[in-house]
């Protein structure tokens, strides 16, 4: 009993471990990446906070998926349940995030904005126009 509480604390140690190592290694690419583009004003690209979550989302899921093979070599068994579990709940969170952004893109359309301030107007053609004279009539 000891030793499985005492290999469990040691895998989610490692698991952890191996989490931020990888977000230690991948973020500053994701930056300099982004930091290279720069918008009509010159401000930089902000990573966005679902961009994080999912960056997030995919880290764990990978690590899951390393310990779940791990775990099924050492037993024999795979913790389904725990697996069904783990894909619901990045799929709802990925479902909800998607929602919110169908939302906000709705909400930005219906008030003629892109998310950063109101468009201007297109200019209105003029209606007093003069007829061009007939040529060649």
């Amino acid at each position: 009993m000891t030793r499985t509480i005492t290999v469990a604390v040691l895998a989610m140690a490692v698991g952890t471990a191996l989490g931020f190592l990888l977000c230690h290694i991948i973020a500053p690419r994701l930056y300099r990446a982004r930091r290279l583009q720069r918008d009509g004003g010159g401000q930089r690209e902000k990573v966005g906070v679902m961009d994080k979550v999912l960056i997030l989302e995919a880290v764990i899921l990978v690590a899951y998926a390393v310990a779940d093979l791990a775990v099924f070599w050492h037993t024999g068994g795979e913790p389904s349940t725990l697996t069904a579990c783990m894909f619901g709940v990045c799929g709802l969170e990925n479902g909800v995030m998607g929602w919110i952004k169908t939302n906000k893109d709705k909400a930005a359309e219906a008030a003629k904005t892109n998310g950063s301030g109101p468009w201007t107007a297109p200019a209105e053609p003029p209606t007093e126009r003069e007829e061009p004279p007939d040529v060649g009539i």
